[in-house]
Parts: structure tokens; sequence; C-alpha cells
């Protein structure tokens, strides 16, 4: 077998999705609160180190057995590609950075140490080394704040945001993913994971620690978990995307919440951005509708079509955030995209007709 015969795809890219959400907010949250090279940088740090995890596992699986197979090597070339890449990313962040950044890094080691550990174990998938993965990757968003020489209030408020969430989260995802596979298990640790995240999060706004806007956030995460706890379960597909979702809401809080406070952040370019996104997104929702009149398909494009109109949307809310005006155009664009998530699930020509009603409507505001 030659290593062309092995997919790419199997050696560069992990194969559990649930890192991607605690991996990219860190990064998100960085580059929000201090954009700049540094946090361009710690993001390539994260996202690489992240990504070279997968193949230098197999590399390791393969020479504990002894053998070298043909995906050795091209795991080997992959992961050292990866590493690479992360370390110009370090650099750049070293070479840039107007604060102390390697704290919180070198604070994450232990944690990084010990879930290393669990993979070389096969103990990965547990509990407390999924957690300190979590607040591991969490490190890169007080790294980046610090990075650009803000104060360490903001960096760990940064930092307990996610570390928050992302505890919460884990308890609740993995009640789910069992319920999900037919198991019974129980409900309580979930529940209490995430009603103490809530009742944590008003004691640090109390003390100043980050904004009221996280806090509400992780408010709405804990009502929306105990709700889905008590519905039937749902694929793990579903759950991960929600998750994913929450996250991100998590991160535009946080973001939002410091800008509203006079933190220059990067938030303040999203009103332009949300502009320029609607216009662009006109066209193709008129294209997108008679795409759908004439295939009678909703297929993955268009679902992932549908994510940029769920992101200008929330591009629009913060934008109303900003000016706490009732501007028209955010609220059609958010009504335009509620219709269009209800008529996507009806039978063709309805998917179609929703796109094309989204169209008129950014094209009214």
């Amino acid at each position: 077998m030659r290593a062309t015969s092995v997919p790419l795809k199997s050696v560069a890219l992990p194969t559990e999705h649930g890192g991607w959400g605690f991996t990219l907010e860190p990064i998100l949250l960085g580059l929000f609160l201090s954009p700049g090279p540094h946090t361009l940088g710690l993001a390539l740090l994260g996202l690489f180190g992240f990504l070279a995890r997968h193949p230098l596992k197999l590399v390791y699986q393969d020479l504990r057995k002894g053998k070298r197979y043909p995906r050795t090597e091209l795991a080997l070339k992959v992961g050292g590609a990866y590493l690479a890449l992360a370390l110009l990313g370090l650099l750049l962040a070293a070479l840039t950075a107007k604060g102390p950044f390697l704290l919180p890094l070198l604070l994450a080691v232990p944690l990084g140490v010990y879930m290393l550990w669990a993979d070389t174990s096969n103990r990965s998938r547990d509990l407390f080394p999924e957690i300190a993965a979590a607040l591991a990757m969490a490190s890169l968003a007080p790294a980046g704040v610090l990075a650009g020489g803000l104060e360490p209030g903001i960096a760990l408020g940064s930092f307990l945001a996610l570390a928050i969430r992302d505890i919460a989260a884990l308890y609740y995802a993995r009640t789910q993913v069992l319920r999900a596979r037919g198991r019974n298990p129980k409900h309580y640790p979930a529940h209490l994971a995430l009603w103490t995240s809530s009742l944590l999060a008003m004691l640090l706004q109390s003390q100043g620690l980050f904004p009221f806007t996280t806090t509400f956030a992780l408010l709405l995460l804990a009502f929306y978990g105990s709700l889905a706890l008590l519905r039937p379960p749902v694929e793990a597909r579903i759950i991960g995307w929600t998750q994913m979702g929450f996250g991100l809401l998590v991160v535009l809080a946080t973001a939002l919440g410091y800008t509203l406070q006079g933190l220059p952040t990067a938030l303040l370019g999203m009103p332009l951005l949300h502009r320029f996104l609607g216009w662009t997104l006109v066209g193709l929702a008129f294209l997108a509708g008679l795409y759908l009149l004439l295939r009678k398909e909703v297929n993955r494009p268009v679902r992932l079509l549908l994510g940029l109109y769920d992101l200008n949307t929330l591009l629009g809310l913060l934008y109303l955030a900003f000016l706490w005006k009732p501007l028209p155009h955010p609220l059609l664009a958010l009504i335009g995209v509620v219709l269009l998530h209800i008529l996507l699930k009806k039978p063709h020509p309805w998917p179609g007709i929703g796109f094309l009603l989204l169209g008129f409507l950014l094209l009214w505001h």
C-alpha cells in the first residue's frame, strides 16, 4: 500500500467535533477584545496546536505497536507541518506582544500535560480530561488580552467567562449524548452545573470581573439546557451545533459587554460588516430561492448559507445593542431569518419561497 492511498482527511482532521468549539471560542474572544497581530499569532498557535493533536496521536499509537504504516508517515508529516505553523504563531505573538502573554499559557501547561496523558491512556473522552482540555484552550483568551497591553482584570474576566461556560456545557452535553444513545443518565449533575454557572456569573459580575451581558448569556444557556433536559433526546449532531452556537453567544456577549464599558474592541466594526454582509446576502437569497424552486431539495450548501444569514442577523442585533434604537433593518433581517427557518422545514416550494421572502426583506431595509 502506498502513502498516497491514505485519505488525507483521516489524518489531518480530528474525529471529535466538540473540540472545535472549545478551540475557536477563546481564539475569537481574544481577537474581539484585542485585535492585532499578537492575537492573530495566538490564533495560529491555538488552531494548529489543536489540529496537531490528532496526527501526532496516530503516530504515537503506531510507533507504540512497533510498526510504521503508510498513515504513520503521512501523519508525521501533517503533524510536523501543524506544529511548525503553531510555533510560527507563537513567534508572531512574542514579537508583537505588549504585555506578559506567556503567563496564562504557562499556567495552562499542567492541564495540557494531563490531557496528553489521558490521550495516551485512551481516556481523553472522560469528563475531567475534557474539562482540562477546554480550560487549557481557554487560556488563549487572557493571553491575547495581556498581549494587547490590556488590564489583568479583563484577562481574568475573559478566562472565567469561558471556563464557567465550558464546564457547564460539558456536563450538559455529556448527559444529552448519553440520552441520545438510549441510556438513562442522572440529570441532576447537568442541572447543577448549568445553574451553578449562572450563580457564579452573578457573583463575579457583582465583583466587577466581567460584564452583565456574560451573565445574561449564561442564564440563557441554563434556561435552555434545563428545558432541553425535560424534552425527548435529540441527535448528537444537533447537540454539538447548539453548543457551538451558545459558545459563540457567550463570546459575543462578553465582547459586547466590554465594548459597552468603553473598551475599543473589534465589535466596533460590526455595524459596517453587517451592512456589507447584508447587501451581499441579498443577491444570494434570490439565487438560493430560485435554485430551491427548481431543485426541490435543501442540501448542505443551502444549510451552510443559512448560517451566514444567522450571522448577519446576529451582527444586526449587536448593531442595535450599540445604538439602543429600534432601527428597522436589523429587525427585518431577524423576521426574515425566522420565517426562513420555519419554511425550510416545509415541503417544496416553501423553502424557495422562504429565501425569496428573505431577499425582499433584506432589499427593503
